[in-house]
This record gives C-alpha cells, structure tokens and sequence, in this order.
C-alpha cells in the first residue's frame, strides 16, 4: 500500500470517527435534556390547600402546605411544610361541625395524586378530638393511605398520652376504626396520677 493510500484511509477513519462521536454526543444531549425537563414543576403555589369531601358533602380530609411543586411526568407534587388533617365521620352526625381526628405535620411530604401522601422529618402526630388515650405521637416517616385512611411507619416511634409515654419501632394506624399496632415495642413509662415532667 502506497503513502497515499494509507493517508486516504486514515482521513475516511478520521471522519467517520468523528461523526460517531457527535451522534453518540446528540443522544446523550438529549436524554440529559429530558432528565431536566422533567425535574422543573409543571406549577409551584405557596399556601395551598386540597380538601376532599365525602359523598354527602362533610369534610373528610385535607391537606396544606407552605410551598408545593407539581411534576405532572411523576404525578407527584413536592410539599414543604405539609399538615393533613382527617376527620372523624361520627362527630358529624350530632352537630355542623366534622372535628378533626389526627392532624400530622412534618418538614417535608409527597403527594400523590389522592392516593397515598408520604411525610417525613419531624413528623408530629396530634389527636385533635377529645376521645382516646393518645395525644401525640412522634416518628421520622409516616406514609398515609389516603383512600384507606391509614398510615405506617417502620421508623421509630414515640406515643404519648397523659400518663404515660410508649417507645418502639414501627407503628400501623387505622384512623377509621381508631386502632394503633405498635410493630416493635421498646419501652412504655407510666406516670401516675399527673407526675409526668
């Protein structure tokens, strides 16, 4: 093979190389484009809030936030500061008002779409009806089954009511039958008679 026939074949190798490698470029250009475009919020609000009503008009729950971001591609919206609030059916059979059952509050939560809500960091519990032992219990992470109305957590868990205080690791709740399952139980302390710190 002659000088130019080599120079010739390596030019064409050249050139092709290089068109490979800006088709393989082009691709990967455009899936990071898509990544991108579907981590911005199809919308963002600042103090909204969802209520859902059950079939005879009462108030059944809702949900609030600080700050929310929806992403339509994920059918999930981020919120920041999030409260939800269930209410408990029976008391509205005596008066106007609902009375709200458990409000839960923590740093941060995902909704999605009506079906589950998932809150963590500093999660706080609290019994807002004047029924039952519990007033508060703490956690890191609950997920709530919105159309179930239940919740888990497998992280640890703090329940406390007047006279006493019940440590473990997770807990699965039945807002609707008012039943709480302690999954693991660590430690319960018992104050009586009002001697709680």
């Amino acid at each position: 093979m002659n000088r130019r026939s080599i120079i010739i074949t390596l030019l064409v190798a050249l050139i092709a190389a290089i068109i490979l490698w800006n088709a393989f470029d082009d691709e990967e250009t455009i899936e990071s484009g898509e990544r991108t475009e579907m981590l911005i919020p199809d919308f963002t609000a600042t103090g909204l809030e969802t209520r859902v009503f059950e079939s005879d008009g009462r108030l059944a729950q809702q949900i609030r936030a600080e700050h929310m971001a929806h992403f339509s591609a994920l059918n999930l919206t981020e919120l920041e500061s999030p409260v939800y609030i269930t209410y408990l059916n029976e008391l509205a059979v005596d008066s106007a008002e609902t009375g709200s059952v458990w409000e839960v509050s923590a740093e941060k939560g995902r909704y999605y779409e009506g079906e589950r809500l998932e809150l963590e960091s500093n999660v706080l519990i609290l019994n807002r009806s004047n029924t039952g032992y519990i007033d508060e219990i703490k956690t890191d992470f609950i997920s709530i089954d919105l159309q179930n109305r239940t919740m888990h957590t497998d992280s640890p868990v703090t329940i406390q009511g007047i006279r006493f205080i019940v440590n473990g690791n997770g807990m699965r709740v039945d807002l609707e039958a008012q039943q709480l399952e302690l999954i693991d139980h660590v430690e319960t302390i018992y104050y009586p008679r009002s001697a709680r710190p």
